[in-house]
C-alpha cells in the first residue's frame, strides 16, 4: 500500500485541541506524525520543489505539482492549476489527509487532481469555446506527462 489515510489522526487531533488550526500543540503532534518534517506554523512544508506542466503556447495555461518528502520517506503533495480566467491550487502541508510512501504514487495522485480540474474548466457551460479547445489541449498534455511518467518507472 502506498497511500496512507491520515484522517483518523487529524480527527483525534481536532477533538483534543478545539482551535486546532492555531494550536502550537496541535501542529507539534502533526509533525512528529510526519517524524519531524520542517514546515511553517501552518504546517506548510518548507522544503519541497514543484514541478510545471506548461501547455506550447499558451503562457496562462499551465500546472505545477508540489511535492514534499518528509524525513520518514512519506510524500505530501498538491496541485495548482491556471488558465486565464481562473484556477487554483495549494502547497503540502502536515496537515494532508493523505501520505504516500512512494514518490510515483503522490505524483500519479496530484496528475489525477489535475486533469478533474481542467476537465471542470472544458466542461463548464460558461467558457468559452476556446477555453474548452485550449482546457482539452492541456488534459491531452497532463495526460501526455502521467503516461511519461509511467514509462520512467519501468526502469
Amino acid at each position: 500500500m502506498t497511500a496512507i489515510d491520515l484522517s483518523p489522526i487529524l480527527r483525534k487531533i481536532r477533538r483534543r485541541y478545539p482551535e486546532w488550526w492555531r494550536s502550537e500543540p496541535a501542529l507539534r503532534c502533526l509533525r512528529q506524525v510526519w517524524a519531524g518534517a520542517n514546515c511553517n506554523d501552518a504546517g506548510v512544508f518548507e522544503d519541497f520543489e514543484t514541478v510545471r506542466i506548461d501547455l506550447e503556447g499558451e503562457k496562462q495555461w499551465h500546472a505545477e505539482l508540489t511535492l514534499a518528502t518528509a524525513p520518514n520517506g512519506w510524500h505530501a503533495v498538491s496541485a495548482s492549476y491556471l488558465y486565464p480566467t481562473g484556477g487554483g491550487g495549494s502547497l503540502p502541508s502536515v496537515w494532508d489527509r493523505v501520505a504516500f510512501t512512494s514518490r510515483h504514487e503522490a505524483i500519479a495522485h496530484a496528475i489525477e487532481g489535475l486533469i478533474a480540474s481542467y476537465e471542470r474548466v472544458r466542461g463548464s457551460a460558461y467558457a468559452p469555446e476556446t477555453q474548452a479547445r485550449t482546457a482539452s489541449r492541456m488534459l491531452e498534455t497532463l495526460r501526455g506527462y502521467r503516461q511519461s511518467t509511467k514509462q520512467l518507472s519501468l526502469f
